[in-house]
């Protein structure tokens, strides 16, 4: 089919005759040709453009910083608003932590050994540091250090037997038949 194709457009060719004439006509066809498409591809072209032209004027119309504006002033107020909160919420729990501070602090001060002090008692101490909690770990010679609620003062022990506590009882009055008597 293709040889048979060839030989078809050699006979054409053969039985036209190839003149300056003939190849100028030809140009001034192809000329003509492509003239017309080159006005018809421009009148296209312009056409989009028309199109285009017109779409973006359309979208451009609804296009506008208002909507924008305003949803960056709502944003702004509630970022404001927020704001605020959160620093009247940061107040508040600064507040009930600091509460809940001067509370331990009295807790701590009531359950320190400095307020038993201060009540006239002493912490008795030994060389090394260590707490004497009773007489009978007291020996003659001892080094103490004695803690009062306004300093300390070092002794030396000079005895160190455990020597029974003597409380002097009051004397019982006597009941009168028949009468209660005071409660105080």
């Amino acid at each position: 089919a293709l040889s048979v194709s060839v030989q078809r457009k050699r006979a054409r060719l053969q039985a036209q005759r190839l003149t300056p004439a003939t190849l100028s006509r030809r140009m001034n066809e192809a000329r003509t040709l492509a003239g017309r498409d080159l006005g018809r591809a421009q009148a296209a072209f312009f056409a989009i453009v028309r199109e285009r032209r017109a779409r973006f004027s359309r979208t451009a119309a609804r296009l506008s910083p208002a909507p924008l504006a305003r949803r960056q002033k709502l944003q702004a107020d509630t970022l404001a608003a927020l704001s605020r909160r959160q620093d009247r919420v940061i107040s508040v729990r600064l507040e009930r932590l600091r509460g809940k501070l001067t509370q331990a602090d009295r807790l701590l001060a009531t359950l320190s050994h400095k307020a038993v002090l201060a009540r006239g008692f002493a912490l008795v101490k030994d060389a090394d540091g260590a707490v004497i909690k009773q007489a009978a770990e007291v020996v003659p010679g001892l080094a103490l250090s004695l803690e009062f609620a306004d300093g300390t003062a070092d002794a030396i022990a000079t005895s160190g037997a455990a020597r029974p506590k003597t409380t002097a009882k009051p004397a019982a009055k006597a009941k009168e038949p028949g009468n209660q008597g005071s409660l105080f």
